[in-house]
């Protein structure tokens, strides 16, 4: 989670510093930026404010200020209730560009369910208000065609499908395989995600993992799953230091229309949400820039591998209920 949080205000701090249509030279217009993507799987929720530098805090890399904001009042209104956020801070990993505290403010009393109004204002100490609303995301529902042993019979690609949500809205997923690796005398707990194909260049085959978009189904070639599950064990001749679980994962995340936009507009990932503002992308914030959305997430729990199929490539087969 704190990852999520540095990826969140770094990208938006960014599009301060590097925005091409910026002008140090220009007459002084103080912006605002406001990043709060709800989630339906946490109730940590987390919000970032940031501001334009001055001129004279053009280069960021030589001592300009931290442009985060603090002591905004930041509050949500969703499910009859009203949910304050409250502001804090932790040490930043990477001080490259700035050496004060990761600032952010936050929520954890609260996560956003499916079909649900949700509204944001935010109250600068200027007296400046940002504003937003959006409507959460339908539930998920997958499709019985999904694909549900590993691999598939006289088939060579592993497929997954479910129920169109609203026009515009735009998914993300994610197929993992679970796995323990004996180190030392312990079994320590991997995951590894699966991509969807390889691209092989001269000798090296280069991973392609899905982008998000609006289908409702996706594939993923057995050949791919094959050359994962080989990997995990890759330079290392024993092969039964490592146990795949029965079930992998297959994790899919729907965004509201607002985040949707956001993806369509930029082209871009969230990367566990990571948001990079830039005024000639998608915005829906009243007085501001930014992104205010939600998302709601599902697994599908059908999918598992053939037995044989694990004990193949060595490995011990972790039978689960």
């Amino acid at each position: 989670m704190i990852r999520i949080l540095i990826l969140l205000a770094v990208s938006v701090l960014f599009f301060y510093s590097c925005d091409e249509d910026f002008n140090p030279y220009a007459e002084y217009e103080e912006s605002y930026a406001l990043t709060c993507i709800l989630k339906g799987d946490s109730a940590f929720q987390v919000a970032t404010l940031s501001h334009s530098y001055s001129p004279g805090e053009f280069n960021p890399g030589n001592g300009a200020a931290d442009p985060s904001i603090i002591g905004a009042d930041i509050r949500i209104w969703y499910d009859d209730s009203v949910y304050v956020f409250k502001d804090s801070s932790i040490t930043r990993t990477d001080t490259s560009r700035y050496n004060t505290p990761f600032r952010f403010y936050y929520n954890n009393l609260f996560k956003v369910r499916t079909k649900q109004s949700i509204e944001i204002e935010v109250l600068l100490q200027n007296g400046r208000r940002l504003k937003a609303r959006s409507t959460t995301p339908g539930e998920i529902s997958f499709q019985e065609e999904s694909t549900v042993l590993v691999p598939p019979v006289n088939i060579n690609i592993v497929q997954f499908y479910w129920a169109q949500l609203s026009e515009g809205t735009f998914y993300s997923s994610k197929f993992e395989l679970r796995y323990l690796q004996l180190i030392n005398g312990e079994h320590v707990e991997k995951i590894k995600e699966i991509p969807i194909r390889y691209i092989q260049r001269g000798d090296e085959f280069e991973a392609v993992f899905p982008d998000p978009d609006n289908g409702s189904t996706i594939v993923y070639n057995m050949d791919a799953v094959t050359r994962a599950l080989n990997e995990i064990s890759d330079g290392d001749a024993n092969k039964q230091n490592y146990s795949v679980y029965e079930f992998p994962v297959f994790d899919l995340i729907a965004f509201d229309l607002p985040s949707s936009r956001y993806v369509s507009s930029t082209g871009q990932s969230f990367d566990d949400l990571t948001v990079s503002v830039n005024v000639s992308d998608y915005t829906n914030i009243e007085g501001g820039l930014g992104i205010f959305g939600s998302y709601t997430r599902k697994n599908y729990d059908r999918v598992r591998f053939y037995k044989d199929y694990i004990e193949s490539f060595g490995y011990n087969f972790i039978q689960e209920n």
